[in-house]
């Protein structure tokens, strides 16, 4: 497969219409779905990210600060096409989410997914998220990242990436 990862922010909310019908697990992004990130894109400091393969979708994610905990962020969204998965991209995505984070001076960084996404939950473990005990959500697992003297992950060190240079595009 010719390879030619391009990422991207999007800037306008009717962008995200391209997760219509996509399906995550154990949902589809109906209208309900896309509705309630489109309420989300226009949060201060949120960041949705689409990664296409010669212009075609292959993932995306999304970051925002619409967390209890004050000064946390919530990464809302890793979907990564099942024709572009164990490439790598959920790590670039995830990375991008942290870094945007620590460049809005976040505290930590949450996400939440079901007991049957292991690829979520190992990727997760890759970059130091801890499982917490979450009292307002007992319908799959909580994660956070404290974000406090926070070094180079564990993934970065893995395949050598420093985070402060790497480029938007990855090509393989």
């Amino acid at each position: 497969m010719d390879m030619n990862i391009r990422y991207s922010t999007i800037k306008k909310a009717e962008a995200i219409e391209i997760l219509r019908d996509k399906t995550s697990f154990n949902y589809t992004f109906d209208q309900t779905t896309i509705e309630l990130l489109k309420k989300r894109f226009a949060l201060k400091d949120s960041l949705y990210i689409l990664a296409k393969n010669n212009g075609e979708f292959t993932a995306f994610c999304s970051v925002d600060r619409d967390w209890w905990e004050n000064n946390y962020f919530f990464i809302r969204e890793i979907l990564v096409d099942p024709n572009f998965q164990k490439l790598g991209l959920g790590q670039e995505l995830m990375k991008r989410c942290i870094d945007h984070a620590k460049k809005k001076g976040a505290k930590g960084v949450v996400t939440e997914t079901a007991f049957e996404n292991v690829p979520m939950q190992k990727l997760c473990a890759k970059f130091g998220f801890q499982q917490w005990n979450n009292p307002q959500w007992k319908e799959g697992i909580t994660y956070k990242l404290t974000l406090g003297g926070f070094r180079r992950s564990a993934v970065e060190s893995e395949i050598g990436v420093d985070s402060r240079l790497r480029g938007n595009d990855i090509k393989r």
